[in-house]
């Protein structure tokens, strides 16, 4: 039976390098468009319609292997495999070719958005032995976003022979979002920056990371906990010239979220008896203790970033934190009600944050 792969998902830049390693695999060749066995269809011409590249897919499958013992057809960058589920006359028969087991001496490659597992074609295509790879972006309000990135990270670092600094870490996590192209674009410049040093810093990840709407809150929401009003007000001007959309409200939501934070850090210090941190704190916690407080959200943290929460929450007593998020609430009244400039108003929250 020959081969047949299924690559989707709206994570452009992930799918197209799993789908051109796929090729290459296929092939054997590190250039895998150019080998004699690989037949491409581009889908990515935009001057090529959806039922022509249906019928020259379906002429590809039926024309046999030439001066080589298997053929690989690959439908490169489909703009929206949902059209195979539409009931399209190319799409209905080439759905129809690829249910069955494809012939021993041809192999199958597809890629593109928008293909959804729970449509019938897509089932038939896996009864018939198609694998199936779906790359989707990563979501910040995923429950295991941190973590998968932190993963990503850590496999970077691997390969590139450099040590990435915990805050350094922390702070690409925090920042870049879910698309693997802009991770890896960060990544590689991060790379030249650094140069022949060993590890990668905060400080060079703030100098050549792209000044990104999320880096610059970031560093504002970073400056606010540090009370550092000149760096604040400099990270909230350079906010204000991006003139982003929805600004206001992304900065109370994150400005809130952030002393909403440091409470429940207080709170998780308490269960765990911490009144003083320093960096080795959480490499000695009894396991006892570990024991009895399996979710304490501290726990599941890297030592340092647990030990960075906590030396920033020690900053803030229960009743000061209180008090800011009274500022913020006040604050996000008066941008939804209309009760001022945003821009003042942001200003004025920003000046009484750092007090």
């Amino acid at each position: 039976m020959g081969k047949f792969y299924l690559v989707s998902g709206d994570d452009d830049f992930a799918r197209k390098r799993c789908a051109r390693e796929t090729a290459a695999m296929l092939c054997g060749s590190d250039d895998p468009e150019s080998a004699d066995c690989m037949e491409v269809i581009p889908g990515d011409l935009p001057e090529l319609k959806p039922e022509e590249l249906a019928g020259r897919f379906i002429e590809a499958l039926r024309t046999p292997p030439f001066l080589c013992p298997q053929k690989v057809v690959w439908m490169r960058h489909h703009p929206d495999l949902d059209y195979f589920a539409t009931g399209a006359a190319g799409a209905v028969e080439l759905a129809e070719v690829l249910s069955s087991p494809l012939p021993d001496d041809i192999a199958v490659l597809i890629d593109g958005p928008g293909l959804d597992k729970r449509k019938t074609v897509f089932k038939n295509w896996v009864k018939a032995g198609a694998a199936v790879e779906i790359f989707t972006i990563a979501k910040s309000t995923d429950r295991n976003f941190a973590e998968t990135r932190r993963g990503v990270l850590n496999e970077f670092t691997r390969k590139s022979g450099k040590r990435l600094r915990p805050d350094a870490m922390q702070y690409l996590t925090e920042v870049i979002g879910g698309d693997s192209g802009n991770l890896a674009s960060e990544l590689e410049k991060l790379l030249c920056f650094a140069g022949d040093a060993p590890e990668i810093t905060l400080a060079d990840c703030r100098t050549i990371v792209s000044r990104t709407p999320e880096a610059v809150i970031w560093e504002y929401t970073d400056a606010i906990q540090r009370r550092d009003r000149t760096a604040a007000l400099q990270m909230l001007e350079t906010l204000n010239a991006q003139n982003e959309p929805g600004l206001e409200l992304k900065l109370i939501a994150m400005l809130s979220n952030s002393f909403q934070k440091q409470l429940n850090t207080k709170m998780a210090m308490q269960e765990l008896n911490i009144t003083r941190v320093n960096p080795a704190t959480f490499d000695h916690i009894p396991e006892d203790l570990r024991a009895q407080y399996p979710d304490n959200p501290l726990l599941k943290l890297h030592p340092y970033r647990a030990f960075k929460m906590c030396e920033s929450a020690a900053r803030l007593s229960g009743g000061e934190a209180a008090q800011k998020l009274t500022l913020i609430r006040n604050t996000s009244r008066a941008l939804v009600s209309g009760g001022g400039t945003p821009r003042i108003l942001l200003e004025q929250l920003t000046i009484k944050l750092t007090s």
